[in-house]
């Protein structure tokens, strides 16, 4: 090797010794740059976004409860969450998650036919409606796996 060689190489390792130092001093001053982008609510008021955040976190329980309750066989928990999320007047996560919920119980997932059958006539009462889904199929679907005595006792007046 001739020495302008030698020196190229050289310069080589020194070029390639500084770029490492300037990676590892770029990761030693990442948690000061994390805390610059932490989350900033982007909403009116911390409550508003507190509130976005409990809805959130509610859709998130109510898909785990969701998966539970087509392994399981009950979705009730799932519904109830999808119910509170509507009540707390979030109808964008809460009828998705109720459509996911009423999708499963027409294909007979949600074992207690009767619970499923009072939940609907109830939406249906109520004048709740959900794009592309239609409660009375639900209703209907729902019926036709049911029992005469199923049936009836869907149909008696609740105390």
């Amino acid at each position: 090797m001739t020495a302008p060689e030698a020196l190229t190489a050289a310069g080589r390792v020194k070029s390639l010794l500084a770029a490492v130092a300037v990676v590892i001093g770029a990761f030693a001053t990442a948690p000061a740059a994390a805390e610059e982008d932490a989350f900033v609510c982007m909403e009116e008021t911390q409550e508003k976004c507190d509130d976005e955040n409990r809805n959130m976190d509610l859709f998130i329980q109510g898909r785990d409860a969701f998966d539970r309750g087509r392994e399981s066989g009950d979705l009730g928990e799932a519904r109830r969450i999808a119910r509170e999320l509507v009540d707390r007047k979030d109808a964008r996560h809460g009828k998705a998650l109720m459509k996911f919920v009423y999708v499963q119980v027409s294909l007979g997932v949600h074992k207690n036919f009767v619970e499923a059958y009072r939940w609907i006539e109830d939406d249906i009462a109520a004048g709740e409606s959900y794009k592309r889904l239609d409660l009375g199929w639900v209703r209907d679907k729902l019926a036709a796996r049911m029992t005469p005595e199923q049936l009836s006792e869907a149909k008696k007046p609740r105390e």
